[in-house]
């Protein structure tokens, strides 16, 4: 019985830049929603006053926390073109459940930023409820436009990941495997 062989092919410099690329999109918003919360984003004070109008902390831990989880996972992005990827603390990762979480949390992304977060907009709902004006609009919307990148870009970078890590047969091999199957052998 032929044995599979794992030929891992470097990342491509393609896909290492769209897994920075899809890390770097997500990096602007998390920024400003910290800044705003904690006050130094100016022309935010309605805004900030809306968000912790029920409860200080838990305005506060959902920002921050909320900033956290987005570029964490964003950065996990950048391990698909990784060793880290590929070989953590000396053992293999395993490429199937890589490819699936990845691609579930590509098309998530995809469907909040790219497609509900765009028609919202589109259809006059803006993620500020209106508390934002002036320049601090013009700001929050050149921060959050990136964002809407974030899912396609994942997408991408996960089936570059996916080509990088196939398992291959050498030729010979894989034809008398079809030949095994085919007979029923």
């Amino acid at each position: 019985m032929p044995t599979r062989t794992t030929t891992l092919k470097p990342a491509p410099r393609w896909l290492r830049r769209v897994a920075w690329a899809a890390f770097a999109v997500t990096v602007p918003s998390a920024v400003w929603r910290v800044l705003m919360i904690a006050g130094f984003m100016p022309g935010t004070a309605e805004l900030r006053a809306f968000e912790l109008a029920d409860d200080h902390l838990v305005g506060y831990a959902y920002v921050f926390g909320l900033s956290i989880v987005q570029l964490t996972t964003s950065f996990l992005t950048v391990g698909l073109a990784s060793r880290w990827g590929v070989v953590l603390m000396n053992r293999p990762v395993p490429r199937l459940p890589v490819i699936v979480v990845a691609a579930l949390g590509g098309l998530a992304v995809t469907w909040l930023f790219t497609i509900s977060m765009a028609t919202q907009v589109l259809t006059g709902h803006r993620p500020d409820a209106g508390h934002t004006h002036g320049t601090a609009l013009v700001v929050m919307v050149a921060c959050y436009a990136p964002i809407v990148l974030w899912g396609p870009l994942k997408l991408l970078a996960t089936y570059g990941y996916w080509q990088r890590r196939r398992t291959t047969l050498p030729a010979p091999q894989l034809r008398s495997q079809r030949r095994q199957v085919v007979s029923g052998g």
